[in-house]
């Protein structure tokens, strides 16, 4: 079934919660204050399905005092009922409505002039109202003369929105989008367990899946989905929807994101792109989905007229996406919205910063890519291209393997200018210059240059003049066999000598310039002919120390018993060593454990 989201828009007492209850029948209303007040305190959802086509109302507060209730259920809205009493004409919430409308990209708005049964100029008065959306460039794509007493002109809205053009109403939403919804409620069924709901925007949800909330770090399995009591196996966006989560509730709340895992990291800041007449550094309140916080703006450059770009700044991460819209409030009035054009802590200069967002602004994302290959000489990742970029990795990938002087490596989705191979063609001189005998191998090269990728490595290694055998570089003129019994003479050498504290393997590999490939081999060799024992996952103790330490520890337990302590004490041996050494004890029959301590049988 399609499903559209069309939300209420308009000043308080022009009808919105009468207009929804006579195209569906729905009483929005009905907490004891807004039936005493006779006005719309929360937001309310309904629907009007015929035909395979399914209408999701939100009618939203017009009280001015509710404003961030209205922002918060309009960023779910595909198409919008601008409710407008023609008697009155456009108020200060209609104008403030408008503008988060505008804001938000909503650009299917359907004019609703209400209570026509009481105007005496029909022709008039829609005249002058067209002419102030006109104005503001907010022209309505249909209008509607009502009257929620009479019925007038009710059943030709409802024939026109069954009729909308679902492409022209859903243009930006991709079936390549990645699940998101922001929570705009958050409650337990007894029975049943927690319940979230909110406007699915992006992307879609099957139930089953995994997901996670990234502002608490809870990982949830999604065990049922309603949308309008309806319980489905999976939802698309748009659409208003129910999550059954097994999780305890009191870990979420209203504003908290839901997501698939590894595609949103959170910041503390963003940059932006900002509409607005004028603009200067101050703090705003944030409203972005169903979340409202306090940010502190620093505007970097007027980019065109009514534009700004602008850098952000929040007490608490978000966990932002390219392109989304937000609202940006002053003393709780609409002062100005955009567009997040970079929502990760990105740390270039001034210049190069306002550069890059102006590529963004134009979705120019190969020379935004050629950017950042060349401020990053230590190469920028792939890995968050949806969040930076609303790409997924194929796609970021295509664009960058198209790339001048750039390496891609597309195992660890990161893009390297090729001055990085200089740097690590350097750095296997050093080494070789250091120990012409040393192996080298791309995995443990990246392991000891964390800003290298494996891949990377590997392609600076082919491009030097280098020996190769089984994945493992050395000098030309030298023979892999040779030096591999060499590095098992020096590495049986130093842990002969480092008897009873020997290093960890890697820093045993990294000394004599071995990679951990060779290393590990070298280490099995020794093991296989009983030189060495292996007693822990990273200790390796020559035989004859531990045998030697081993007939001592018998010879102390003629007279007492052993545990950590005496041995740390007695042998000045750190804890992982004196616990390796008491389990190697416990293998020979003569030795018996009692609780903590170490017994000969015969003594006892």
């Amino acid at each position: 079934m399609k499903t559209l989201i069309i939300g209420t828009a308009g000043h308080i007492d022009h009808g919105k919660t009468s207009l929804i209850k006579a195209l569906n029948g729905f009483e929005g209303d009905t907490l004891k204050e807004e039936k005493e007040r006779q006005i719309t305190l929360k937001l309310s959802f309904s629907n009007l399905s015929r035909g395979g086509v399914n209408l999701a109302f939100i009618d939203v507060p017009g009280h001015k005092d509710l404003l961030k209730t209205m922002i918060s259920g309009a960023f779910g809205f595909n198409a919008s009922l601008f409710v407008v009493d023609i008697n009155e004409g456009l108020r200060a919430q209609s104008l403030e409505h408008l503008m988060v409308l505008q804001i938000l990209g909503v650009r299917r708005i359907i004019l609703v002039l209400s209570k026509c049964d009481l105007c005496e100029n029909l022709k008039q008065k829609s005249e002058e109202i067209l002419e102030q959306m006109g104005a503001l460039k907010m022209e309505p794509c249909k209008i509607f003369h009502t009257s929620t007493l009479t019925k007038m002109g009710i059943e030709d809205l409802k024939e026109f929105l069954f009729g909308l053009p679902f492409g022209l109403a859903l243009q930006g939403l991709d079936e390549g989008q990645i699940f998101r919804l922001y929570i705009d409620r958050v409650f337990s069924l007894k029975g049943v367990g927690t319940i979230v709901t909110g406007s699915l925007n992006e992307g879609e949800i099957i139930r089953g899946e995994k997901i996670i909330c990234p502002d608490s770090g809870e990982e949830m399995r999604v065990k049922n989905i309603q949308s309008f009591e309806k319980n489905l196996s999976h939802i698309r966006a748009p659409g208003r929807v129910a999550l059954n989560l097994n999780c305890d509730y009191k870990k979420l709340q209203a504003g908290f994101l839901l997501s698939k895992k590894g595609f949103f990291r959170g910041f503390l800041e963003c940059d932006v792109l900002l509409y607005a007449k004028d603009v200067r550094d101050q703090k705003f309140i944030f409203c972005v989905g169903s979340r409202q916080l306090e940010t502190e703006l620093r505007v970097l450059e007027k980019c065109a007229d009514g534009e700004f770009f602008a850098h952000l700044r929040f007490k608490k991460k978000l966990f932002l996406g390219f392109n989304e819209a937000f609202i940006l409030l002053e003393n709780g009035r609409v002062f100005c919205g955009g567009r997040v054009l970079n929502p990760v802590s990105e740390p270039l200069k001034r210049d190069k910063k306002i550069k890059l967002l102006g590529l963004l602004r134009e979705k120019n994302f190969p020379a935004a890519f050629d950017l950042l290959k060349n401020a990053h000489k230590r190469g920028f990742g792939l890995l968050s291209s949806y969040q930076r970029f609303g790409l997924k990795h194929e796609k970021a990938l295509e664009l960058a393997k198209n790339l001048k002087g750039a390496f891609v490596d597309e195992k660890g989705l990161n893009v390297y200018a090729l001055d990085a191979l200089d740097v690590l063609q350097k750095w296997v001189d050093s080494v070789l210059a250091k120990n012409p005998h040393a192996m080298i191998a791309p995995q443990s090269m990246s392991l000891r240059i964390p800003w290298a990728s494996e891949g990377l490595c590997g392609f600076a290694l082919k491009r030097m003049d280098l020996a190769c055998e089984r994945g493992v570089y050395f000098k030309k003129g030298l023979n892999l066999q040779s030096l591999q019994d060499e590095g098992l003479a020096k590495l049986y050498e130093i842990l002969k000598n480092q008897a009873l504290t020997p290093d960890a393997p890697y820093n045993l590999y990294e000394n004599l310039e071995l990679d951990r490939k060779s290393g590990d081999v070298l280490l099995k060799k020794l093991t296989k002919k009983g030189l060495v024992v292996r007693l822990a996952h990273n200790l390796f103790v020559e035989k004859s120390a531990l045998e030697n330490l081993k007939q001592e520890l018998l010879l102390w337990l003629e007279k007492q018993s052993l545990d950590v302590q005496i041995l740390k004490q007695k042998f000045r041996l750190s804890r992982k060593y004196a616990i390796a050494y008491l389990e190697y004890l416990d293998l020979d029959e003569r030795v018996v454990k009692i609780k903590d301590s170490r017994f000969l049988k015969a003594k006892i």
